[in-house]
């Protein structure tokens, strides 16, 4: 069945006018939150977007999760708050687990917002993706309640409602400690594995090496050198030192390349039709290895989703649509979480990604065939466009929520992403997989002292020409507060995207 999109924009156009005055009207004071209306709108949007190009899995896949949304504002949460107003007037206490979003501190009152979070009573257990809890500070610190501290509170129940479709808990007579999840087997013998890694590591490197070493390899933090970690803060590299969809990809051509190095041994091998399914088969299950070794952090698992879905589509034939694949893996994490849409990581890592991919049609193409020099102008062209893409999108995000917009940024990633593909990553990468074969060996191997002491100075010459590069670029940054609401958002965002496609069109016509 083939739908006529020009017999339903007009549908589309008064529908989406109605809710966006009904939201505006509504919420004319509090535009700054992100509300549940907002986002059926954006699912709206998406499925009409999908009509239009006869996706009919999205399609299903949106009004699975519409069904989700809806089924847990209307029915977990009125059934949550019956249960706990009976427990209010019982005046027992409730075990709560969750993970701090956001804390503040409002009439002597600490309050907390928190994602995935548990309600138990006994053998009763409820599960909701956001709740926000409130007690009294009393000598309680505030620091002591950090961003993404996994949190257990006890204590008696003085007040529960709902407001914005969140679940709201007044407490009494608290106490609290830390959240700690039960382990299997397999992750306590991971553990035990990623601790031996890291002793190598600490008795190979110095403070300041092991400090990059760690997050670039295992997703580590070392806190020996937060001078080191600070300069990366400053000059808005911090991306660099977190396992994301930069280091996925560099790291996924790196296994391919090794796979396919290798099959050229064989002729057999080369010959055989099904050669390259092999190779991105074996590459895939290296790259979904390596996420198990680093425990599964959402960055990197996010990455990997999307890489999947990707190459999976290569494999079965299917046209190659990058937008497509970051629109499955954005609802394949808000159908786990649906409060992960409110995580500035979410947010950050998927607008840049959206920008990379919607300018994708203006970038060069280098071919095997151009001369090196041709190539190697292509390659700074790409650089520059995807760079400016990212920025583009990303800059109101951060300027609103840290407060800090860095010029200094843009140049930065040309060079140091360049020396972290073509030097860094491969270096740090082949001191683990060394360090990981001589595990219950001596430590004072020639061939391991040799790699590590090659990978500290790499890395240590890196961080030094990022420094020296902050010296001379420290002016770009400076302080700039954005204090935007959705309406904004949405005024910005579209005005970027028409003027892409605009450009992408006047291109096309050029070429």
């Amino acid at each position: 069945m083939q739908f006529k999109w020009h017999k339903i924009s007009l549908i589309e156009t008064f529908c989406l006018l109605a809710v966006i005055i009904w939201i505006f009207l509504r919420f004319q004071h509090t535009l700054n939150q992100l509300h549940p209306e907002w986002i059926l709108l954006a699912l709206g949007l998406g499925f009409l977007w999908c009509l239009r190009h006869n996706l009919y899995l999205p399609i299903f896949l949106l009004l699975l999760l519409a069904g989700i949304l809806l089924h847990q504002w209307f029915v977990i949460l009125p059934n949550s708050l019956s249960w706990l107003q009976k427990e209010v007037s019982a005046e027992t206490a409730i075990l709560l687990n969750g993970r701090i979003q956001e804390r503040s501190v409002e009439n002597d009152s600490i309050r907390l917002k928190l994602n995935s979070v548990e309600l138990i009573k006994g053998k009763r257990i409820q599960r909701l993706p956001e709740a926000v809890i409130s007690f009294t500070k009393n000598r309680r610190r505030i620091s002591s309640f950090y961003r993404g501290r996994q949190l257990q509170v006890i204590g008696r129940l003085h007040q529960v409602s709902i407001k914005n479709n969140r679940l709201h808990l007044t407490f009494v007579n608290i106490r609290y400690r830390n959240a700690i999840p039960p382990q299997s087997k397999f992750i306590r013998k991971r553990n035990s594995w990623i601790r031996q890694l890291i002793d190598r590591a600490e008795f190979h490197l110095s403070k300041q090496a092991l400090a990059l070493y760690l997050p670039l390899t295992l997703a580590k933090r070392s806190y020996g050198s937060r001078s080191t970690a600070k300069v990366f803060q400053e000059t808005g590299m911090a991306h660099l030192l977190a396992i994301s969809g930069l280091h996925i990809g560099l790291i996924y051509g790196i296994i391919l390349g090794l796979v396919r190095g290798l099959g050229r041994l064989s002729v057999r091998f080369l010959e055989h039709p099904a050669n390259y399914a092999i190779s991105q088969i074996i590459s895939l299950t290296g790259i979904w290895f390596y996420l198990l070794l680093i425990g599964l952090p959402t960055p990197a698992f996010r990455a990997v989703f999307m890489l999947t879905i990707l190459v999976a589509g290569r494999l079965l034939g299917q046209a190659h649509q990058p937008l497509y694949a970051l629109f499955a893996t954005a609802f394949f994490f808000i159908f786990l979480n649906p409060a992960v849409i409110y995580e500035v990581s979410f947010q950050l890592s998927f607008v840049a990604v959206f920008f990379i991919l919607w300018f994708l049609p203006l970038y060069p193409h280098a071919s095997e065939n151009d001369l090196f020099s041709k190539r190697l102008a292509k390659y700074v062209l790409i650089s520059i466009a995807i760079t400016s893409a990212v920025m583009l999108g990303t800059w109101p995000v951060v300027a609103s929520i840290f407060g800090r917009l860095s010029l200094e940024t843009f140049w930065l990633n040309l060079i140091m992403v360049l020396l972290l593909a073509i030097l860094v990553l491969p270096s740090c990468l082949l001191a683990l997989v060394v360090s990981a074969f001589s595990l219950g060996n001596s430590p004072l191997g020639i061939y391991e002292n040799s790699v590590f002491s090659l990978t500290e100075l790499v890395v240590e010459s890196w961080f030094s020409i990022l420094k020296y590069l902050h010296q001379w670029g420290e002016w770009a940054s400076f302080e700039l507060s954005l204090d935007w609401g959705p309406v904004q958002f949405m005024l910005y965002y579209s005005s970027i995207l028409v003027l892409g496609k605009i450009l992408i069109k006047q291109f096309s016509k050029v070429g």
